[in-house]
């Protein structure tokens, strides 16, 4: 699988399910960011195939994003924002609309003190909370498939649980969850897992 004359992965085949969690394992430069890109269909090889399907039926580019939430490392919120500044305006992309009380029960959940971030623009917050706040969206959104690039990039031990805690209770009512990490705790909750290993 490629890109022009660039050969990304050799003879690799993966096939990723509802009600599971994939984790797609391997070091850094390994291709993981570009295996989760390829599986959202956000980019495209030149040689391979990379097939989305549900219910037996096939997936266009543009159903399959309107089934995707997603956490990685590009994923910025706006500065001159507060946390539910953003959560409203992404939520409201996909036209999900939320009162405040409903907010704070996501960031209760992702371990945000809302009295902490209340009126505090998110260019603000620490690294840490931004991550938190990306989760709690993730959780709104409450989409068929996750995409997560290294997650718990930022996350102290306490929001690494909480996500991975949210991880599997979200596959068991049939999300599917493919997440990228080199984290060995991380990797302990896969049902699945995918080894990259990189040129």
């Amino acid at each position: 699988m490629g890109f022009g004359e660039k050969e990304l992965f050799r003879s690799l085949s993966a096939e990723m399910r509802s009600g599971k969690i994939t984790v797609v394992a391997g070091r850094n430069g390994s291709g993981k960011s570009t295996f989760l890109r390829l599986a959202a269909h956000l980019v495209l090889p030149d040689s391979g195939r990379v097939d989305a399907a549900e219910d037996g039926v096939s997936l266009g580019k543009g159903a399959l994003r309107s089934r995707l939430a997603m956490v990685a490392p590009e994923m910025r919120l706006y500065d001159r924002l507060t946390a539910e500044e953003n959560f409203r305006f992404f939520s409201g992309l996909r036209e999900k609309a939320f009162s405040s009380v409903e907010i704070c029960a996501f960031w209760d959940r992702v371990g945000l003190p809302e009295q902490e971030i209340r009126d505090v623009l998110s260019g603000q917050l620490s690294t840490g909370m931004r991550q938190r706040v990306k989760i709690a969206l993730l959780l709104a959104l409450d989409a068929p498939v996750w995409i997560l690039d290294e997650p718990c990039a930022n996350l102290d031990s306490d929001g690494a649980g909480r996500l991975m805690e949210e991880a599997r209770r979200a596959a068991s009512k049939g999300t599917l969850v493919l997440w990228a990490t080199n984290e060995s705790r991380e990797e302990g909750i896969a049902d699945e897992t995918v080894r990259l290993s990189g040129n």
